[in-house]
């Protein structure tokens, strides 16, 4: 059953009670007719007709499909392919973002000129941090009714919003003609300058990620080829991390958020690439992919789809990884249900031969496997005209994965993890991360800096607050900028010396890491907040305030 089959049934229910509206569950190859890429995206598209004071026009729903009990992250992907693509174009079609809760038999929507527009506004305002996968990676409310893609949009401009089985066909009218207005009323050719930049952009080099995220450390690294002497870590950390690369090829880095997980991965790549340089050959770019809770099978390892109106095989993430010979990176792993979507690739990873599908639906198909081979990774055939996806001794599948939001979002089961060699990233301890600070924050008031290390120590001395050194560091950031910003009321003018700094680092705790402590338990924070009222870093006045804000930010 698909996850969609109670959305289609109830717009196809809608849609049969009312002669002037039509709604189509639209193929890969219909879209394509349509001038409507959708790229690799497995979700649906629906195009909805409307006839209205003797007009018809349509508007098209590209969807997210999920499951929202868990945690509601998701993408936006093909419908920023198809703005970036297509332009002015697509929004002669009307274009919105449908989001459906499967589990919870809930949807949320909003037309891609708020969503887009909001996003263009923002990215005018900021610079948004590159991403190797998940380029529109939004977060829906249901229950708060907003959809927030670096921007948030809310209220009136969320024009769906409710329980499907709820939805009558004259809501759901109101909801195409309202995207409509608002496609005509958006600024198109702003809302494709920021898709398309966005879509384009490069990574930040190496060397900067590395001084942005793993700063915090222990040991000056200057045997790896490459590196500025930014990244410093424990010797033993360093010492596993490599050889669990060298010996298995299934690795996870574990740890706490703000360990640096992610840069040491980007790091150790970086190394073995200049070991394959030194060794005469050359180690390609590994893939990247950020999994979520609307991953499925099809998403890591392939499956069915429709293409030009025909069943064809479309490989996931690993053999498309294999037939480009290049290592595959699952950053923050666990935010996809990975036990239930692995699947065969328990028993590949063993080195066992696994059958993935067949080429299409034809009789005497081609089936599609995952196997093995000595060299390098590739896709073959055999003899039998089998489609073979093969790793090579050399390919490795690499992730990270967050233990502490493990506890809220998904684990991997002791089958799956049995697959991984596992290498704990754990957080520095507190004298470290004091000493951290006196060197990278010299120039931060004295006080300040002390109480950050307390507030550091607070979080390092329970089980369940541990985070790791890169986040406090953000906050520095944020005093220093509040301490030398023009404060436009002075006109001009440096901030009064006598403004309070206990105030500034509370709110710079609450910016960073506000978040993070809505999802806690009350005792959790309750201790958290003993802690710190006895270490000095924070006062029962700071955590009342903390409190007060942190109900808007669950």
């Amino acid at each position: 059953m698909a996850k969609d089959d109670a959305l289609n049934e109830k717009l196809n229910e809608l849609a049969r009670s009312e002669a002037d509206l039509r709604v189509q569950r639209l193929t890969a190859g219909q879209a394509k007719k349509l001038g409507l890429p959708v790229g690799g995206s497995s979700n649906p598209v629906y195009r909805f007709e409307l006839e209205t004071n003797g007009e018809t026009y349509d508007a098209v729903a590209f969807t997210s499909i999920l499951n929202g009990r868990g945690r509601p992250a998701t993408r936006a992907e093909a419908l920023g392919q198809a703005i970036a693509t297509n332009g002015a174009e697509l929004f002669k079609h009307n274009p919105f973002f449908l989001v459906f809760d499967f589990a919870g038999g809930r949807f949320i929507a909003v037309s891609a000129a708020k969503l887009f527009g909001a996003f263009a506004q923002e990215a005018a305002r900021r610079d948004i941090p590159y991403s190797n996968s998940a380029t529109f990676s939004l977060t829906p409310s249901f229950d708060h009714k907003t959809v927030a893609m670096y921007a948030t949009v809310d209220g009136d401009d969320v024009w769906w919003c409710g329980d499907i089985a709820a939805l009558t066909a004259e809501e759901l009218r109101r909801g195409i003609e309202q995207v409509r207005s608002e496609s005509k009323d958006a600024d198109v050719q702003e809302i494709v300058r920021a898709t398309t930049a966005r879509i384009e952009a490069a990574p930040a080099p190496i060397a900067a990620i590395s001084e942005a995220s793993i700063r915090p450390a222990f040991l000056p690294l200057g045997d790896i080829p490459n590196g500025n002497g930014s990244i410093e870590l424990d010797a033993r950390t360093w010492r596993m991390i490599v050889t669990a690369i060298r010996s298995s090829p299934a690795v996870i880095l574990v740890g706490p958020p703000g360990t640096g997980k992610t840069a040491l991965l980007h790091k150790a790549i970086d190394y073995f690439a200049h070991q394959a340089d030194e060794a005469g050959s050359r180690m390609k770019k590994p893939l990247w992919a950020t999994p979520d809770e609307s991953w499925t099978t099809r998403d890591l390892v392939g499956g069915d789809t429709i293409l030009d109106g025909e069943i064809a095989f479309r490989p996931g993430w690993v053999p498309r990884s294999l037939e480009e010979d290049r290592w595959l990176i699952l950053d923050e792993a666990n935010r996809a249900d990975m036990d239930r979507i692995f699947g065969g690739l328990l028993t590949w990873l063993s080195g066992g031969r696994v059958a993935i599908g067949t080429e299409n639906g034809g009789g005497g198909a081609r089936e599609v496997v995952l196997g093995w081979q000595p060299g390098a990774s590739g896709k073959t055939e055999s003899e039998e005209g089998t489609i073979i996806y093969a790793a090579g001794s050399d390919w490795r599948l690499l992730g990270t994965y967050n233990a502490l939001d493990a506890q809220r979002v998904f684990r991997f089961g002791q089958a799956l993890g049995r697959r991984f060699v596992r290498v704990p990233i754990p957080a520095v301890e507190a004298p470290a991360f004091e000493k951290i600070l006196l060197e990278s924050r010299s120039g931060l008031d004295a006080e300040l800096r002390n109480r950050v290390a307390g507030l550091y120590a607070a979080h390092l001395a329970g089980e369940a607050t541990l985070l790791g050194p890169a986040i406090f560091i953000a906050m520095c950031n944020y005093l220093q900028a509040v301490d030398g910003a023009p404060d436009t009321a002075a006109h001009g003018e440096h901030i009064s010396p006598g403004i309070d700094l206990q105030e500034i680092l509370t709110e710079a705790y609450v910016v960073h890491v506000g978040t993070w402590l809505a999802q806690l338990e009350a005792s959790d924070i309750d201790a958290l907040r003993q802690r710190s009222i006895d270490n000095g870093s924070l006062s029962e006045k700071d955590w009342v305030w903390i409190r007060s804000m942190l109900g808007s930010l669950a």
